[in-house]
């Protein structure tokens, strides 16, 4: 084969024996402290959150370092976020951002706010609907379907208004998709006396509360469990959303809950 490839033998069997780089042989460290974390954290994790919990064992490396590491080992993250497809819906109205122009809240039921997000299980997918108020950031209301359809919102919305007080002129803010902009959706925002607002196309901080009560939904629960059936993720979700509501300390709430805020600092008819 030497003589094929015009390569002395005594050359091949130095580069042979010659041990492993100095960066090779780091390179070998570093991979299996990421094999190990890897696999400790049920393979979740890509190199975005591999990185700094390298940097935090005080391994030296760089997020490119560990994303080339990855991609050549072949270790890769069993999550991938997904966004279903929603169609653009260019013959329905879009509302203004009124969101933006009003001052906040000062009392609760004067600017909701809702979005979908999309859940997994071994059952097969389906997605959440949720609002928030955004005084006291409570969850209060919700829904779950297979389907990402105006009766999915308007189902979180219908919980809503059944167990909270609203104010006059309650906002009520969402994005652009098709399934708040619906005749349906906005018939019944009209019909109980809400104002609609909507975010900026493709703006998600308009909607910054929901999207960060998302955020913390998926990173402290389901980027945790496998869920085999949808009544065990619903279930779960449920549980979460109580813990939530009840017991989870809000920073921009001075570290109370939005039950304990609410309850603290409502306004007294």
């Amino acid at each position: 084969m030497c003589e094929h490839l015009d390569v002395s033998t005594s050359g091949y069997y130095d580069w042979r024996d010659r041990p492993a780089c100095e960066r090779a042989q780091y390179d070998a460290v570093l991979v299996d402290q990421i094999v190990e974390m890897h696999r400790g954290h049920e393979e979740n994790y890509g190199a975005v959150r591999v990185h700094p919990y390298l940097k935090g064992l005080s391994y030296s490396c760089s997020r490119r370092r560990i994303n080339r590491l990855m991609k050549a080992h072949g270790i890769r993250s069993k999550y991938h976020a997904h966004r279903p497809r929603r169609s653009n819906g260019s013959n329905a109205p879009v509302a203004d951002n009124v969101l933006a122009t009003r001052p906040l809240a000062n009392q609760s039921g004067e600017h909701w706010a809702g979005d979908m997000t999309y859940l997994k299980t071994k059952e097969g997918d389906f997605y959440l609907a949720a609002i928030l108020d955004l005084w006291s950031r409570k969850v209060i209301g919700w829904a779950f379907s297979r389907n990402h359809d105006a009766d999915l919102v308007k189902g979180a919305l219908d919980m809503s208004l059944a167990f909270e007080t609203r104010q006059p002129d309650c906002l009520f803010h969402s994005d652009q998709g098709s399934e708040y902009r619906s005749e349906s959706y906005r018939s019944r925002l009209s019909e109980v006396g809400m104002i609609s607002s909507m975010s900026r196309p493709g703006k998600p901080t308009d909607n910054a509360y929901v999207e960060s009560f998302f955020k913390t939904l998926r990173n402290e629960l389901l980027h945790h469990w496998r869920f085999n059936t949808l009544t065990e993720c619903v279930a779960r979700v449920l549980e979460y959303v109580e813990f939530y509501n009840e017991r989870r300390l809000h920073s921009s709430l001075n570290y109370m809950s939005p039950n304990e805020y609410q309850l603290l600092h409502s306004k007294c008819p």
